[in-house]
């Protein structure tokens, strides 16, 4: 932690966390919010997603992947669960330097829906520089291996040489740019982490991972924080989608909208 880090913090990460973060890219914190908050935020990122598929005209039920929309901010009741303290500090001893909040999503793959996320990077997809950008995945229900956990490939964010991919590479081939931008990833272990309601995985942008489809009976419910330096400048590039109209590119993120781990309540 830096100097200007706040000395009372709601609780002190484990060194092994710690150490698989840092060295494999990844880490898995069982138990980081409590059952009754699960049960919270498990109901509020369900009438969330729905509210927004009701906004757009789409019914409820359905095999396709959900999610929320709209930017975090302009949803009032996830407010709370994307400043959560406990989380933000976690994200923050992980990377071991200071952090802000980027963005939160809530995530519903309903019940057999077999098709798999794509094997995958986050950073090319971030329109930031900063040193560091971690991505905590929260899980609301019981997410066995049936259900679609999280697979990462341990070791790839030191893979060498360039870390992003071009954008058009991307989206003209969503499904396997990542393993013909890097071809060696592809022969990298592969590691499953099933998770229980309340864990979270934190991972760093640079790591490649993905999920298998939903095959159980029960919707598989996630919500994911994106964290940044607290220093990132926004610098979107050739076909990034615009995040947010008052960004200026080359302007550091302002603390209102975008707040600083430290300024969690």
């Amino acid at each position: 932690m830096t100097e200007n880090a706040p000395l009372a913090l709601p609780f002190t990460v484990e060194e092994q966390h710690i150490t698989n973060f840092r060295e494999h890219g990844f880490a898995h914190i069982p138990g980081l919010l409590p059952a009754d908050e699960v049960a919270k935020w498990r109901d509020v990122a369900l009438e969330t997603i729905e509210e927004d598929g009701r906004r757009a005209g789409m019914g409820g039920g359905g095999t396709a992947l959900r999610t929320t929309s709209d930017p975090w901010w302009k949803h009032d009741s996830l407010r709370g669960l994307v400043r959560h303290p406990r989380v933000g500090t976690a994200a923050e001893q992980l990377a071991g330097t200071e952090m802000r909040v980027w963005s939160g999503q809530a995530y519903a793959k309903h019940p057999h829906d077999e098709v798999p996320t794509i094997w995958h990077e986050d950073l090319t997809l971030t329109p930031l520089e900063a040193p560091m950008h971690v991505n905590a995945w929260i899980a609301l229900v019981d997410v066995p291996v049936e259900r679609g956990c999280l697979i990462f490939l341990p070791d790839s964010h030191k893979r060498p040489g360039n870390h992003r991919a071009d954008m058009s590479s991307v989206k003209e081939h969503a499904k396997t740019y990542m393993f013909s931008e890097w071809p060696e990833l592809e022969w990298y272990p592969r590691v499953t982490v099933p998770v229980r309601a309340g864990d979270v995985t934190f991972h760093q942008s640079t790591l490649g991972h993905g999920s298998g489809g939903n095959l159980s009976d029960g919707t598989r419910l996630a919500f994911i924080i994106s964290y940044t330096g607290a220093s990132a400048i926004y610098q979107p590039r050739p076909g990034h989608p615009r995040m947010d109209e008052d960004l200026t590119a080359g302007k550091q993120l302002p603390d209102d909208r975008y707040p600083r781990v430290a300024d969690l309540v």
